[in-house]
């Protein structure tokens, strides 16, 4: 086994994907030494992952957990419990539907020991297939919109090589300093999933937190597959987390143009839906946001299982 990285703790976590979930600890089996500490957190998965890890993988640490509790809830558990360790001085989140270059971490930790006021950094992320083309490299926060757009998505690398400040980093592998997490916190429960990372690192940056994109650190992103693309689930939860990331952090006075611009996106994206359950996935959202009922959507699909 390769040296470990007894300063860095790594959290991926799993929902019923058991074999996308073994490819994810297959390549994070090829990092370069010294190694972080990994744990699973398994979001009460019926599908025989950790079994499969235990037997694959017995060097990997577990935290079972007895039924989904969100993104949020359950990285928070695999941080908590990693930084029970004094030793470890950053906590890496990664998604299990990715493939992760042999050098990322080491260069992302190196990153964040020379730049004591980053808080946050992460890697420059490409689609798994087509492999040149970037699915993010970073995020930009329009909080008078509630927008969120990922910078180059869908454009080849422009010739980036140094890193640069961004607003947000994605939370498919985000990287997270000791200091910052016991000073800021970690992620909303209220949010579930979806738009986590986002007010995560907008909460940084207002308290004076740097947020930095490593371009040499690269990562492929497999595009999960647990919800779907404009699904009610994700419809669901982006609609009703802008909202309460308005109530967090926006004005009275952007309201206005807000509710301008995301019907002008709903009427784009309902151009293409073809599911019936996303309109009454819409306005539980927006009923749910107006009564505070956070947390839980209760519009979780049952994944299918081998």
């Amino acid at each position: 086994m390769p040296e470990k990285h007894a300063r860095v703790g790594a959290v991926m976590l799993t929902w019923n994907q058991r074999e996308m979930t073994l490819a994810g600890l297959e390549s994070l089996s090829k990092l370069h030494s010294p190694v972080p500490e990994i744990l699973l957190v398994d979001n009460g998965s019926f599908d025989g992952t950790i079994d499969a890890v235990k037997e694959r993988f017995p060097q990997v640490k577990i935290l079972g957990l007895p039924e989904n509790i969100g993104f949020c809830a359950a990285n928070n558990r695999g941080a908590d419990l990693l930084l029970k360790n004094p030793e470890i001085e950053y906590i890496i989140f990664l998604n299990n539907d990715i493939e992760i270059a042999p050098n990322a971490i080491n260069l992302l930790t190196r990153f964040m020991d020379s730049r004591p006021e980053a808080a946050v950094c992460g890697p420059l992320i490409y689609y798994h297939e087509p492999s040149d083309i970037i699915w993010a490299a970073g995020g930009k926060i329009y909080s008078d919109l509630m927008w969120f757009p990922p910078n180059l998505r869908g454009k080849k690398n422009p010739g980036l090589r140094k890193p640069r400040q961004v607003d947000y980093i994605h939370g498919c592998s985000i990287m997270l300093r000791r200091s910052a997490i016991q000073e800021h916190g970690l992620f909303d429960e209220r949010l579930f999933i979806y738009h986590d990372e986002i007010d995560l690192c907008h909460r940084l940056k207002l308290a004076g937190n740097e947020i930095w994109l490593i371009p040499e650190s690269v990562l492929f992103h497999k595009v999960s597959l647990a919800v779907g693309q404009h699904s009610p689930m994700m419809i669901y939860y982006t609609a009703r987390n802008k909202i309460l990331f308005w109530a967090k952090h926006g004005k009275i006075s952007d309201l206005p143009k807000f509710y301008a611009f995301h019907l002008l996106k709903l009427i784009r994206i309902f151009s293409k839906v073809r599911n019936i359950w996303a309109y009454p996935a819409l306005f539980k959202a927006l009923f749910d946001a107006v009564t505070s009922r956070f947390g839980k959507g209760h519009l979780e699909n049952r994944p299918k299982t081998k």
